[in-house]
């Protein structure tokens, strides 16, 4: 096992394809990937990491000064302070300035994305939010276990997706930014409501709850009866309702809904299959039904949110020319030779 220091664990900073930001290069003798930031917003820091480890690698930082949110996509590893395996498609929170300490596993990539949100910025937006509810944020990232959020975990999900395929926005990258704080100020509010209340949820239930996520998000595109639901949950139809409703902000049916509608955005940006082929795959026996959906969550049809990203692409491109075109001119401009159009 080797221990690397930031400063030599990347080599070189590379011009970013998603335009703004830092994008920097693995040193070849770590492994091979990339690391990408960027303070999209000045209250916001956003890193997609994607990164294979040749040997057992030891890494060890302090995280920076606001607030930070982690989505493990995919890796393998242990996490210290407190001590955890590290394992896919669960959320971590660090707090200001927090010591940290990881051990990669080699050959299996590292995927995730963290959101870093200033602590000011965090603490006022939820107060005008919760009103007269006393609600802190930083008792939320003092949770130092693994945790799942269904909202939260599909939101930064598709936006490391959205990012890596450099069709992205700063304006789309912020939204989705106020997307994910928005979920969990919702989450925060819904669970200080519940205990004001005293309706306390217990942690068999809980984990009840976890399972039918994962059910649902392996099962989304099939045709699933309550009944089933139920069973996985092993509650009654009833409670298995009325605790999803009070956990996730949203009904069983919206959720399932929700996660449909983010695999054919996906699609919609990342293939060329059609709409009724989007449609069937995502569990929707009538295209009707995916365009009713869809529009009703993004305000466009899915044809018309594919032609505004395409357009954004091609003006990305565009705009890329230019920019080289207007380099290469200066370049032979400062060799005493002038570029004319006519």
């Amino acid at each position: 096992m080797i221990e690397v220091k930031r400063d030599d664990f990347f080599v070189e900073s590379i011009k970013n394809p998603i335009e703004h930001g830092t994008y920097y290069k693995i040193n070849p003798k770590y492994g091979t990937g990339f690391q990408w930031t960027s303070e999209v917003h000045h209250d916001f820091i956003i890193t997609a990491t994607d990164i294979r480890f040749n040997q057992e690698t030891m890494v060890g930082e302090h995280i920076g000064s606001g607030y930070v949110l982690a989505l493990y996509i995919s890796g393998a590893g242990d996490e210290f302070y407190p001590y955890q395996n590290i394992s896919p498609n669960t959320l971590r929170c660090y707090e200001p300035s927090e010591k940290y300490k990881a051990i990669y596993h080699p050959q299996i990539p590292l995927r995730c994305i963290t959101v870093q949100v200033d602590q000011e910025f965090i603490d006022q937006y939820l107060q005008e939010i919760s009103g007269d509810l006393e609600v802190n944020f930083s008792d939320f990232f003092k949770e130092k276990g693994k945790f799942y959020l269904p909202n939260v975990n599909h939101a930064m999900q598709s936006l490391y997706e959205y990012l890596l395929s450099m069709k992205a926005s700063r304006i789309t990258v912020e939204a989705k930014i106020y997307e994910i704080i928005s979920y969990l100020a919702s989450y925060l509010k819904e669970n200080r409501l519940n205990e004001e209340n005293g309706q306390p949820i217990n942690k068999t239930d809980l984990q009840a709850l976890a399972e039918l996520t994962h059910y649902m998000d392996e099962h989304y595109s099939f045709n699933i009866t309550l009944q089933t639901l139920s069973t996985v949950a092993c509650m009654s139809e009833s409670k298995m309702k009325k605790l999803f409703k009070s956990v996730y902000n949203m009904s069983i049916t919206e959720y399932i809904q929700r996660k449909r509608i983010s695999a054919a955005e996906h699609m919609l940006i990342q293939t060329d299959l059609t709409i009724a082929e989007i449609s069937r795959i995502v569990g929707y026996s009538n295209p009707s039904r995916l365009i009713e959906i869809f529009k009703r969550y993004y305000g466009f049809t899915p044809s018309k949110y594919r032609e505004i990203v395409n357009q954004v692409v091609q003006f990305r491109l565009l705009e890329t020319a230019i920019r080289n075109f207007v380099l290469y001119s200066g370049a032979i401009n400062g060799n005493h030779a002038v570029v004319r159009i006519s």
